[in-house]
């Protein structure tokens, strides 16, 4: 996401190539007035950067088509919200975009740069949240010491006896830090599943 939205040529080559498409597919006339389209674009932005967070969490996971595909998923999902919220879609937004030159306009400009911060400043709260305290990882180096040094084979590979010693640290330590979490994310899910909502499943 923070590659994405920092790169402006790659920012303004998607842009480009969604608008010639959707441009192409629509031709309803623009009668709404530009404090909507703000309005709207502004709920758009914030959905990208999900769309975007999302997207970034599945990079070293899932392959390129399917992350396309999930892509074009959460655009129509966007597009649907719009209908939703403004009574337009995505393709008239698009539209009104070009037609206004809101890409130039200070107050979505601002409203970008807010948001972005705020963002970044969540992942890194996230990111702090994510990592053991200094205690726990002084207590992990202490346990890996206990293992000794590496014992190798002729191959050059870890002997099986020595390999099991530190997996079996790491599952321990990995189970002790991450499974409160992963507890509430259990509930938090099912609870989604059983409202059937789709943007939190």
């Amino acid at each position: 996401m923070k590659t994405y939205m920092s790169d402006e040529k790659k920012r303004e080559e998607v842009t480009k190539i969604d608008t010639e498409t959707r441009l192409s597919l629509e031709s309803k006339d623009i009668t709404e007035d530009v404090n909507v389209f703000i309005k709207a674009s502004k709920f758009k932005f914030k959905r990208d950067m999900e769309m975007f967070r999302k997207l970034q969490q599945l990079k070293f996971t899932t392959a390129p088509q399917q992350q396309q595909e999930i892509m074009q998923i959460e655009m129509s999902k966007t597009s649907d919200a719009l209908m939703l919220e403004f009574g337009f879609d995505l393709s008239h937004l698009v539209r009104a975009t070009q037609h206004f030159n809101l890409t130039e306009n200070e107050e979505l400009k601002s409203f970008q740069r807010i948001v972005i911060a705020q963002k970044e400043s969540e992942e890194k709260a996230a990111f702090e949240k994510a990592t053991p305290p200094a205690e726990t990882i002084k207590q992990l180096l202490a346990d890996a010491d206990t293992i000794g040094k590496p014992e190798y084979k002729q191959d050059g590979t870890m002997t099986f006896d020595y390999f099991l010693q530190p997996s079996k640290l790491i599952i321990r330590y990995c189970y002790t830090f991450t499974k409160d979490g992963l507890a509430k994310h259990a509930i938090e899910r099912r609870e989604a599943v059983k409202n059937k909502d789709t943007e939190k499943c």
